[in-house]
């Protein structure tokens, strides 16, 4: 009888075997204990990606009280009621995106590539010799610090914009049951909307410029959704990116022979990043909530259903990827899942690719064959990654 749960520590410290039994036994199974179902194959999970007229993002969707708890929260939170990207269906997601992917373009993301070595490099200069514990150390200083010089946030305001995105989502997170964070995130909202109106147009192509050139066009833009949108841009990416460089060194480490490859030729960097993230998704589950009663992998699925779309076992799909639990620098197609795909397909791809390309190339130069001396695992029941793994030359 197939049966999965997440929590248990067998499946925390190494997932894959498990779901390859759960694939093989009901691909499309569902979990009382959940409260979902639970979607292990890469043609069904991708399905479930790309078929926005059938499943939302939005868990104000879901059955169970939990879609109107939702509603009620965003209801009485400053810029609740306003989209964030990763959640919204059309017609909103569309206009939104579109207006805010110009500063995603493959030139603004190129032009990038200098301002990331610096920021890298920087901090792996400042890293004391010997060990280096890539989290804390190195991974979540990199990612935060690109994001916000990519929003166009001058290095002085870094801090005091990472607080006002932090209390707009931990009001939309908790609602207002705790003393303080209603205020708060109030006082925020009215900060990043003058800050947005007093900002200094860059020479370069930012977020903040591209939102505010839209909305100076009259553009179908509100000022809470512009500070909604930065907020989202510069939270979401930074777990999940700093968690695929954490997986990226793991796994690394435990392939001596890749390591060495990538050393001998450090051009198949990018392709290495792709078969990384295939091989152990910092995203490991996206949901989805069903929009009405259908089928997936005839299994009856009914409207406000919860449906774990796992992209840590449709990247080990054997069906899509020959010799799936293999780390192959040469894989071919590696049309992996873990930026997601269809109108949800990661805005900071690009980013995040490139981060962990200049990254990867960094710890290489300095370390070289590297080898991890600890590691504590980190992440949660959606995404997968160290809390701490520190390194040493061999």
């Amino acid at each position: 009888m197939a049966y999965f749960n997440p929590f248990r520590p067998a499946y925390v410290e190494d997932p894959y075997p498990i779901l390859a039994a759960l694939r093989g036994q009901e691909p499309v199974h569902r979990s009382p204990d959940l409260g979902a179902w639970v979607v292990t194959t890469y043609e069904h999970c991708d399905r479930l990606l790309h078929d926005d007229e059938s499943f939302s993002s939005d868990p104000a969707h879901a059955s169970g009280g939990l879609g109107a708890s939702v509603l009620a929260k965003r209801a009485e939170v400053p810029l609740g009621r306003a989209p964030i990207l990763g959640n919204a269906d059309q017609p909103d997601h569309t206009r939104l995106r579109a207006i805010v992917n110009r500063a995603f373009t493959p030139r603004a993301i190129a032009d990038m590539r200098p301002r990331i070595e610096g920021i890298v490099g920087g901090i792996l200069e400042r890293a004391p010799d010997g060990p280096l514990e890539v989290m804390s150390g190195f991974a979540e200083r990199a990612v935060v610090t690109v994001v916000l010089e990519h929003l166009g946030v001058p290095e002085g305001d870094r801090e005091e914009f990472r607080e006002w995105a932090l209390a707009v989502m931990r009001a939309r997170a908790e609602g207002g049951g705790e003393p303080g964070v209603i205020p708060a995130a109030e006082a925020a909202r009215e900060a990043l909307i003058t800050y947005l109106g007093a900002r200094v147009p860059s020479e370069r192509t930012t977020v903040i410029d591209t939102l505010r050139e839209a909305s100076a066009a009259t553009e179908s833009i509100t000022p809470d959704e512009m500070a909604m949108l930065l907020v989202h841009i510069s939270l979401a990416g930074n777990g999940p990116t700093a968690y695929a460089l954490g997986n990226a060194v793991l796994n690394l480490g435990a392939h001596p022979g890749t390591l060495q490859a990538l050393l001998d030729d450090p051009d198949r960097a990018p392709a290495a990043v792709d078969e990384l993230l295939r091989f152990d998704s910092a995203t490991h589950i996206v949901v989805r909530f069903a929009l009405f009663d259908t089928k997936l992998g005839g299994r009856s699925i009914r409207a406000g259903d919860t449906l774990y779309t796992v992209i840590g076992a449709a990247n080990r799909d054997p069906a899509r990827f020959p010799a799936p639990d293999t780390l192959d620098l040469d894989r071919p197609d590696n049309r992996h899942l873990s930026f997601g795909m269809g109108i949800h397909f990661c805005l900071g791809a690009p980013l995040a690719r490139l981060e962990l390309e200049v990254a990867l190339r960094a710890i290489l130069r300095r370390y070289g064959r590297f080898k991890v001396i600890s590691m504590t695992r980190g992440g949660n029941l959606l995404t997968r990654g160290p809390q701490a793994v520190v390194i040493e030359r061999r």
